[in-house]
Protein backbone atom coordinates (compact mmCIF):
# COMPACT_ATOMS: atom_id res chain seq x y z
CA UNK A 1 0.00 0.00 0.00
CA UNK A 2 0.61 3.82 -0.71
CA UNK A 3 1.04 5.37 2.60
CA UNK A 4 1.41 8.79 1.20
CA UNK A 5 -1.50 8.24 -1.43
CA UNK A 6 -3.85 6.76 0.98
CA UNK A 7 -3.36 9.83 3.46
CA UNK A 8 -4.55 11.94 0.96
CA UNK A 9 -7.79 10.04 0.68
CA UNK A 10 -10.94 10.90 2.76
CA UNK A 11 -13.60 8.65 3.27
CA UNK A 12 -16.26 10.12 5.80
CA UNK A 13 -18.72 6.86 6.29
CA UNK A 14 -15.56 5.28 8.01
CA UNK A 15 -13.55 6.13 10.93
CA UNK A 16 -9.91 7.46 10.10
CA UNK A 17 -6.84 7.52 12.43
CA UNK A 18 -4.52 9.62 10.60
CA UNK A 19 -2.11 12.52 12.60
CA UNK A 20 -3.26 16.38 11.94
CA UNK A 21 -1.55 19.15 12.72
CA UNK A 22 -0.58 19.76 16.27
CA UNK A 23 -2.67 22.25 18.07
CA UNK A 24 -5.60 22.06 15.84
CA UNK A 25 -7.37 19.14 17.06
CA UNK A 26 -6.27 16.08 19.33
CA UNK A 27 -7.37 13.33 16.78
CA UNK A 28 -8.64 13.22 13.66
CA UNK A 29 -11.55 12.03 15.33
CA UNK A 30 -12.13 15.00 17.44
CA UNK A 31 -11.79 17.22 14.13
CA UNK A 32 -14.53 15.46 12.55
CA UNK A 33 -16.67 15.15 15.00
CA UNK A 34 -16.44 19.02 15.09
CA UNK A 35 -17.19 19.08 11.28
CA UNK A 36 -19.92 16.14 11.38
CA UNK A 37 -22.13 16.55 14.13
CA UNK A 38 -21.52 20.23 15.41
CA UNK A 39 -22.12 22.10 12.38
CA UNK A 40 -26.08 22.44 10.40
CA UNK A 41 -24.80 21.10 7.33
CA UNK A 42 -22.02 18.28 8.42
CA UNK A 43 -24.21 15.79 7.60
CA UNK A 44 -23.28 16.24 3.95
CA UNK A 45 -19.86 14.72 3.93
CA UNK A 46 -20.93 11.75 4.39
CA UNK A 47 -24.35 11.62 3.29
CA UNK A 48 -24.91 13.66 -0.32
CA UNK A 49 -25.69 12.40 -3.65
CA UNK A 50 -21.92 11.36 -4.58
CA UNK A 51 -21.57 9.04 -1.94
CA UNK A 52 -24.90 7.43 -2.26
CA UNK A 53 -24.70 6.41 -5.74
CA UNK A 54 -20.88 4.88 -4.99
CA UNK A 55 -22.44 3.25 -1.79
CA UNK A 56 -25.70 2.12 -3.57
CA UNK A 57 -23.72 0.69 -6.42
CA UNK A 58 -26.19 2.94 -9.14
CA UNK A 59 -24.85 4.39 -12.52
CA UNK A 60 -23.03 7.30 -11.83
CA UNK A 61 -22.34 9.98 -15.18
CA UNK A 62 -19.15 12.02 -15.29
CA UNK A 63 -18.57 14.93 -17.73
CA UNK A 64 -14.93 15.29 -19.11
CA UNK A 65 -13.84 17.68 -21.44
CA UNK A 66 -10.99 17.33 -24.15
CA UNK A 67 -9.14 18.59 -27.27
CA UNK A 68 -7.84 15.40 -28.14
CA UNK A 69 -10.97 13.60 -29.50
CA UNK A 70 -9.64 12.01 -32.14
CA UNK A 71 -6.53 10.66 -30.01
CA UNK A 72 -9.15 9.21 -28.06
CA UNK A 73 -11.53 7.10 -30.29
CA UNK A 74 -7.85 5.80 -32.20
CA UNK A 75 -6.52 4.59 -29.03
CA UNK A 76 -9.73 3.47 -27.16
CA UNK A 77 -8.28 5.78 -23.77
CA UNK A 78 -8.51 8.68 -22.23
CA UNK A 79 -5.88 11.16 -22.02
CA UNK A 80 -4.90 12.43 -18.30
CA UNK A 81 -5.92 15.89 -17.80
CA UNK A 82 -3.05 18.86 -17.12
CA UNK A 83 -3.04 20.99 -14.86
CA UNK A 84 -5.13 18.33 -12.62
CA UNK A 85 -2.91 18.41 -9.09
CA UNK A 86 -2.62 14.09 -8.81
CA UNK A 87 -6.06 13.13 -9.71
CA UNK A 88 -5.33 12.48 -13.69
CA UNK A 89 -8.43 12.76 -15.14
CA UNK A 90 -10.83 15.34 -14.36
CA UNK A 91 -14.46 14.96 -14.23
CA UNK A 92 -17.18 16.72 -13.45
CA UNK A 93 -20.15 14.90 -11.49
CA UNK A 94 -23.37 15.08 -13.84
CA UNK A 95 -27.03 14.74 -12.06
CA UNK A 96 -30.03 13.23 -13.50
CA UNK A 97 -33.16 15.22 -13.91
CA UNK A 98 -36.19 15.48 -15.57
CA UNK A 99 -34.94 17.08 -18.24
CA UNK A 100 -31.89 15.36 -19.03
CA UNK A 101 -28.28 15.46 -16.85
CA UNK A 102 -26.77 18.78 -15.38
CA UNK A 103 -23.36 19.88 -14.47
CA UNK A 104 -22.55 21.40 -11.58
CA UNK A 105 -21.07 24.79 -11.01
CA UNK A 106 -17.57 23.85 -12.52
CA UNK A 107 -18.88 21.90 -15.23
CA UNK A 108 -21.40 24.28 -16.67
CA UNK A 109 -18.51 27.25 -16.45
CA UNK A 110 -16.67 24.79 -18.48
CA UNK A 111 -19.18 24.27 -21.30
CA UNK A 112 -19.77 28.02 -21.65
CA UNK A 113 -15.32 28.80 -21.08
CA UNK A 114 -14.19 26.10 -23.38
CA UNK A 115 -15.65 25.93 -26.92
CA UNK A 116 -13.23 24.64 -28.44
CA UNK A 117 -13.23 21.66 -26.18
CA UNK A 118 -15.54 18.32 -27.06
CA UNK A 119 -17.48 17.15 -24.38
CA UNK A 120 -17.70 13.35 -23.11
CA UNK A 121 -20.43 11.48 -20.74
CA UNK A 122 -18.93 8.79 -19.10
CA UNK A 123 -21.15 6.19 -17.81
CA UNK A 124 -19.72 4.06 -14.79
CA UNK A 125 -21.40 1.22 -13.47
CA UNK A 126 -19.28 -0.67 -10.70
CA UNK A 127 -20.03 -4.32 -10.16
CA UNK A 128 -20.53 -3.51 -6.44
CA UNK A 129 -20.48 -0.91 -4.39
CA UNK A 130 -17.52 0.75 -4.33
CA UNK A 131 -16.10 2.59 -1.09
CA UNK A 132 -16.83 6.52 -0.74
CA UNK A 133 -13.28 8.04 -0.83
CA UNK A 134 -12.15 10.86 -2.50
CA UNK A 135 -8.80 12.83 -2.95
CA UNK A 136 -8.32 15.86 -0.07
CA UNK A 137 -6.21 17.73 -2.37
CA UNK A 138 -5.07 19.52 0.61
CA UNK A 139 -3.37 16.68 1.98
CA UNK A 140 -1.49 16.28 -1.31
CA UNK A 141 2.29 17.89 0.04
CA UNK A 142 4.01 14.74 0.50
CA UNK A 143 3.34 13.37 -2.83
CA UNK A 144 4.11 16.07 -4.62
CA UNK A 145 7.47 16.48 -2.91
CA UNK A 146 8.24 12.79 -3.55
CA UNK A 147 7.38 13.11 -7.32
CA UNK A 148 9.81 16.26 -7.94
CA UNK A 149 12.74 14.50 -5.88
CA UNK A 150 11.88 11.10 -7.84
CA UNK A 151 12.21 12.94 -11.09
CA UNK A 152 14.35 16.15 -10.08
CA UNK A 153 16.99 14.52 -12.59
CA UNK A 154 15.37 15.12 -15.86
CA UNK A 155 15.47 18.82 -15.17
CA UNK A 156 18.87 21.08 -15.96
CA UNK A 157 21.07 22.43 -13.24
CA UNK A 158 19.74 25.85 -14.27
CA UNK A 159 16.34 24.50 -14.11
CA UNK A 160 16.36 22.77 -10.60
CA UNK A 161 18.03 25.94 -9.19
CA UNK A 162 14.99 28.04 -10.59
CA UNK A 163 12.71 26.15 -9.39
CA UNK A 164 14.05 25.79 -5.57
CA UNK A 165 14.88 29.49 -5.41
CA UNK A 166 11.37 30.09 -6.27
CA UNK A 167 9.80 28.02 -3.64
CA UNK A 168 12.53 29.45 -1.14
CA UNK A 169 11.39 32.80 -2.15
CA UNK A 170 7.78 31.91 -1.61
CA UNK A 171 7.98 30.81 1.52
CA UNK A 172 10.16 33.04 3.06
CA UNK A 173 8.15 36.22 1.59
CA UNK A 174 4.67 34.82 3.40
CA UNK A 175 6.24 33.32 6.46
CA UNK A 176 4.40 36.37 8.68
CA UNK A 177 1.25 35.48 7.17
CA UNK A 178 1.89 31.50 7.63
CA UNK A 179 2.98 32.20 10.91
CA UNK A 180 -0.97 34.50 11.57
CA UNK A 181 -2.77 31.37 10.02
CA UNK A 182 -1.22 29.12 12.27
CA UNK A 183 -2.39 31.21 15.74
CA UNK A 184 -5.63 31.37 14.28
CA UNK A 185 -6.24 28.50 13.90
CA UNK A 186 -5.18 27.71 17.38
CA UNK A 187 -7.42 30.60 18.89
CA UNK A 188 -5.99 34.06 18.34
CA UNK A 189 -8.57 36.28 17.15
CA UNK A 190 -8.07 39.06 14.57
CA UNK A 191 -10.25 41.45 12.45
CA UNK A 192 -11.55 40.04 9.43
CA UNK A 193 -10.63 42.86 7.21
CA UNK A 194 -7.38 42.70 8.39
CA UNK A 195 -7.20 39.35 7.99
CA UNK A 196 -8.22 39.08 4.40
CA UNK A 197 -6.02 42.02 3.39
CA UNK A 198 -2.90 40.20 4.57
CA UNK A 199 -4.48 36.87 2.59
CA UNK A 200 -4.55 38.68 -0.85
CA UNK A 201 -1.25 40.56 0.04
CA UNK A 202 0.34 37.10 0.62
CA UNK A 203 -1.39 35.03 -2.24
CA UNK A 204 0.64 37.41 -4.76
CA UNK A 205 3.65 35.30 -3.59
CA UNK A 206 2.11 32.25 -3.16
CA UNK A 207 -1.03 31.52 -4.71
CA UNK A 208 -1.94 28.31 -3.17
CA UNK A 209 -3.00 30.45 -0.68
CA UNK A 210 -6.00 31.68 -3.24
CA UNK A 211 -7.05 28.69 -3.91
CA UNK A 212 -6.82 27.09 -0.10
CA UNK A 213 -9.08 30.36 0.85
CA UNK A 214 -11.19 28.33 -1.97
CA UNK A 215 -11.28 25.23 -0.19
CA UNK A 216 -12.13 26.83 3.31
CA UNK A 217 -14.75 29.34 2.01
CA UNK A 218 -16.39 26.59 -0.01
CA UNK A 219 -16.18 23.93 3.03
CA UNK A 220 -17.84 26.65 5.65
CA UNK A 221 -20.51 27.36 3.54
CA UNK A 222 -21.43 24.03 3.27
CA UNK A 223 -21.39 23.59 6.63
CA UNK A 224 -22.74 26.60 8.49
CA UNK A 225 -25.01 28.37 6.12
CA UNK A 226 -28.43 27.71 6.60
CA UNK A 227 -30.13 29.80 3.79
CA UNK A 228 -33.71 29.13 2.26
CA UNK A 229 -31.25 28.24 -0.52
CA UNK A 230 -28.64 26.40 0.73
CA UNK A 231 -31.29 24.01 2.30
CA UNK A 232 -32.76 23.32 -1.32
CA UNK A 233 -29.74 22.64 -2.60
CA UNK A 234 -28.48 20.43 -0.10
Amino acid sequence: MDTDLDDAHTDYTHAATRPVPAGCAESEADWRRRLQHDTPGGWLLAQNAMTRSLAGGRAIHLMHTTTALDAIRASGQLHVSTGCLLAALYCAPLTEEPSGLRPHNLGAYLLQTKPHTSTLVIEIRAAAPTPTKGIDYLRLGRLHLRTYLKHRSFLTGAEDSRLRGKALHQIRATAPFLDTLLACATGRRMRPDAFLDQLAAAARDLPFLGYLYFEVLSEYLMLHSTSTETRTYA
